[in-house]
């Protein structure tokens, strides 16, 4: 392995918006590591390999990162990319709908992050996170529990680039607005009101657009990046203006 290339771990990142940042860090030189809880299917590969595992669970996050240094001695930059903010059943109880968000939207991010800290001091690394815009803006409507972990996380990563920043560590997150990819909500909510969708465009967005998985990909390139060195702690909204 050249002394050059960097080594990029992207949970969640078989579909959406990971894959686009899983595609774009190989396209930036990177060795890429892809993570999901499922087995890959064809036309999922886009790094350079692929580790099953579910980072809600701590000691596989412990796992994964082991293994990954395990093969290739190092650790550069940490995507921590997982969440979901689909609505559960209405017969979920209150205590499973929390333990579920908080557990997808902020336990799989802090997780990763502690397992990953020690090798991400040594090689001076980075840590990027995917939040939400609706975790700062409660006007918007999604369920509270998402929101909240999203708010959380956000606080999280700021915490940390206060606390590790002496040691050469920077940790930002890149908040999107209303993402479009197969099988995403926006995907269904066009096909079954393609006008509605374009309403709330107009009414909501500024830019009125949806955003692509490829913008977000390129966001967390820049905030990984050497031009970005000196940029830690922020929340970057991809959003074409909603949160304003």
């Amino acid at each position: 392995m050249s002394e050059r290339q960097q080594v990029a771990l992207v949970s969640g990142s078989t579909k959406g918006i990971g894959k686009a940042i899983a595609e774009q860090l190989v396209l930036d030189g990177y060795i890429v590591v892809q993570n999901s809880r499922t087995p890959l299917q064809d036309g999922e590969l886009v790094g350079q390999i692929h580790i099953r595992a579910d980072v809600t669970n701590p000691n596989e996050c412990k796992e994964l990162i082991e293994k990954i240094v395990g093969t290739y001695g190092q650790l550069n930059l940490l995507v921590c990319n997982v969440g979901s903010g689909k609505s559960l059943s209405s017969e979920v109880g209150p205590t499973e709908l929390w333990n579920h968000f908080l557990s997808i939207n902020l336990s799989s991010t802090t997780y990763l992050v502690d397992s990953a800290l020690e090798a991400l001091i040594v090689t001076k690394g980075n840590a990027v996170a995917i939040s939400s815009i609706c975790g700062e803006d409660p006007t918007i409507e999604a369920p509270i529990e998402y929101t909240t972990a999203k708010a959380g996380l956000e606080m999280f990563m700021k915490t940390m680039a206060v606390r590790y920043g002496k040691k050469g560590l920077r940790f930002n997150v890149v908040s999107p607005g209303n993402v479009l990819f197969e099988g995403s909500v926006w995907d269904q909510k066009l096909k079954a009101d393609k006008e509605g969708v374009n309403s709330y465009l107009e009414q909501q967005v500024p830019l009125a657009k949806l955003i692509t998985p490829q913008e977000i990909a390129i966001a967390v390139s820049f905030l990984a990046s050497s031009g970005a060195q000196n940029i830690t702690g922020i929340v970057l909204p991809i959003d074409g203006g909603q949160s304003l």
